[in-house]
Parts: C-alpha cells; structure tokens; sequence
C-alpha cells in the first residue's frame, strides 16, 4: 500500500495543490458533506464512493472533529493522475476556504484501497485544520504517520521496523525533510518512522496524546510534547528507538 501514498515528492506536491486549486471551480454533484465531480474521465456509477467517503468522514471526524463541512472530491483520469506520480492515487489540498481530494479514476473501484485512500487524505484536512491554529513547522513531520496510522494501513511492526534499522534513524527535521524528498527509498523511510513514531504516541499515551500535540498552542514540539506527556521526547524518542532496533532485529 506505500506506493499510493510515497512518490509523491515535493515538486509534484506543489503542482498537485496548483492543480487543486484550479479544480475548485469544477461543477460537482453535492451529497452529504463531499461534492463530487470526475474530470478527463467519464462519469461511473459512484454508489461504492460515496459509501468509503461517507465511512471516512465518520471515523476521521469521529477521531479528531474538525474535518471541513464541505470536501470537493474530484475524480480525474489515470493520465492525469501520472503527472503529479505514475504511483500516486491521491491527494489532498487544504485552506480555510476550500477544501478537496484528488482521486485516480481507476482507484474508485478499489474496494481495498478506496477506504484507505479516503481516510488518509480526509485525515490530512482534519490534521491541517488543527494545525492552521499556530505555526505548523515543527509538527509536519507527525502528519504523514497520523494519516498512514488513522487509515489503517495494513503494515507489519516488525517489517517496519526492520526498514528503519536498515535505512538509519532520523530526527524529526530529517524525517519531514526525507518525506519531501524526490528520491522513493529515502521518503519511504521518512514516511515510516513518522508512521512508527506516532504509532508508538499512541500505544504508550493513548489516542488523546495525539489530538493533544496538534492542539497545543506551544509552536516547540519539544516544549508541547513534555507539557502533554511529562516526559521529554528526547526521553520518548530514545525508548522507541530501543524498541525498534530489538524488533528490526529479531
């Protein structure tokens, strides 16, 4: 399932939120919270859709309350989809204004993937929506580990782990800079220990540690992490890496 989500580097980022933005005056069909609109592609029935995105929204919005009341779904076609990543099934983009999701046409009918990709990208706007509240730039890297944790990613402890151990430990400014980065083995790695970092957040603190960080008016992760938790993340970070390296190793 990484390939849906990891090859999307930061140029392609940048040209995918342009391209939202040009799709938000796309005529869509409202239903519930999503309007939804396909784009270069022919129109398909859509009952399977709107079910996963229906499911989505209740479970992330469930989780965090603050996914935005109105989401553009803009289905485009494979070939457009390859010029933001031949490996890319969706995206997201998010302001105060405007909120929407990019899918593969031929990912719709994934009865697999399509709750995943759903999840991960309406995990995004919630996310995106807490953290417009301060500056952000000490949290992005949470974000892709949040998602891949909310969505269900079906991953294996000991298989990521054991990519970690292989690929070398990261701070959290590594880990967001290799999640940007273009080159596939090195963003994979940011993407995992974001993804095992959080998980372990969670399995340590409960879920509320995670909403708790995100809503923190402390713009220091440090300093947010250690109010919320007593401990120190340089502390934390030390324990999951223990964890990690026995695991990895077994």
């Amino acid at each position: 399932m990484w390939a849906i989500f990891l090859y999307m580097g930061w140029t392609a980022v940048s040209c995918a939120l342009a391209l939202t933005l040009l799709l938000a005056g796309t005529a869509s069909a409202d239903a519930g919270h999503f309007g939804i609109s396909f784009r270069d592609c022919p129109e398909t029935a859509s009952s399977g859709l709107q079910a996963a995105l229906d499911a989505a929204y209740g479970r992330v919005n469930g989780t965090f309350g603050t996914c935005p009341d109105h989401v553009e779904v803009v289905i485009i076609s494979d070939g457009a989809m390859d010029k933001v990543g031949k490996h890319v099934d969706s995206f997201s983009g998010w302001n105060k204004e405007f909120s929407a999701i990019v899918l593969r046409n031929s990912s719709i009918n994934n009865c697999s993937s399509l709750p995943v990709l759903a999840s991960h990208e309406l995990t995004h706007l919630a996310v995106n929506e807490m953290l417009s509240k301060k500056d952000p730039s000490e949290y992005h890297w949470m974000e892709e580990g949040i998602c891949t944790w909310i969505s269900r990613e079906p991953l294996d402890d000991a298989d990521v782990s054991h990519y970690i151990v292989g690929h070398g430990f990261l701070d959290t400014a590594g880990i967001y800079d290799a999640i940007k980065s273009e080159d596939c083995a090195v963003s994979k790695n940011g993407y995992m220990q974001s993804y095992s970092l959080v998980k372990y957040m969670e399995r340590r603190y409960g879920l509320e540690i995670i909403k708790k960080l995100l809503e923190c008016p402390e713009e220091s992760f440090d300093a947010a992490f250690l109010q919320c938790t007593g401990v120190s993340f340089a502390s934390f970070y030390g324990d999951w890496k223990t964890r990690v390296m026995a695991s990895g190793r077994e």
